[in-house]
């Protein structure tokens, strides 16, 4: 049994490119909010971190999260006012169906208006 507040201590916002409105008859893609829901961010160790930038892929942390299959590579993440774009698609660990992993890349920070 996974007890999600000492596996997933944080919080963050799934988000995913939709067709919004644009008011003129027309429409923009937007991202907007998909789901929220608890994990875990943290970041890669050196080795990890050394590797991927070997490969031009970088990746700065590490986001891992109860297993789920609606969450694909085309999203992104907020999480503490930063964006969070995929690196991988979501990977099984341990092909268990428990714990989903993300390799991530920061990629901005949220301005006052939401948008990065």
């Amino acid at each position: 049994m996974i007890y999600e507040y000492d596996e997933f201590p944080h919080t963050f916002t799934v988000q995913k490119l939709e067709k919004v409105s644009d008011g003129g008859g027309g429409y923009e893609e937007k991202y907007v909010d998909f789901i929220t829901i608890n994990g875990f961010v943290c970041g890669v160790s050196s080795r990890e971190f050394y590797q991927a930038q070997q490969l031009q892929n970088p990746v700065d942390c590490n986001v891992y999260y109860p297993y789920r299959t609606d969450i694909d590579k085309t999203m992104r993440i907020i999480y503490e006012n930063k964006i969070l774009i995929f690196k991988s698609a979501p990977i099984d660990q341990g092909g268990m169906h428990e714990i989903m992993n993300l390799k991530c890349e920061v990629s901005g920070v949220l301005e006052d208006n939401g948008e990065g």
